[in-house]
């Protein structure tokens, strides 16, 4: 077997599995997170994971305080609280979101490159 069906045949390959690893990553939003969490920004997912639940926990006992609080300042100052928390929260979710949409489209595109690769060999046989 020469170098140029070596290197059709580890093409062909590669393309098949990058197909089936995008449809099983694509199927699950789960399996998107766990992904997302491996590739180069892995850590800074990671990070902004762990500023999100600190957000949420900061918001629960903002709203415990809000619950308990009897002067109206209180009230307001909780009130705030909860309000800047919850929204930070949303805003670092939607980013995380759209980061995992973007790494999305990246794979699409790659495979897409792999395959007029792949067409760009097949005619010039």
């Amino acid at each position: 077997m020469n170098i140029d069906e070596q290197i059709k045949q580890a093409l062909g390959e590669e393309l098949q599995g990058i197909k089936s690893n995008n449809d099983r990553i694509d199927a699950n939003p789960l399996r998107q997170v766990q992904v997302s969490l491996t590739g180069k920004m892995g850590w800074i997912y990671a990070l902004v994971m762990v500023f999100i639940m600190l957000m949420v926990a900061g918001a629960v006992y903002c709203a415990v305080q809000f619950y308990h609080a009897q002067e109206l300042k209180e009230l307001m100052g909780w009130g705030i609280g909860i309000i800047i928390l919850v929204l930070l929260t949303q805003i670092s979710k939607m980013w995380y979101w759209t980061e995992m949409g973007h790494n999305r489209v990246i794979r699409e595109v790659k495979l897409l490159e792999l395959q007029v690769a792949r067409l760009y060999e097949k005619l010039n046989d």
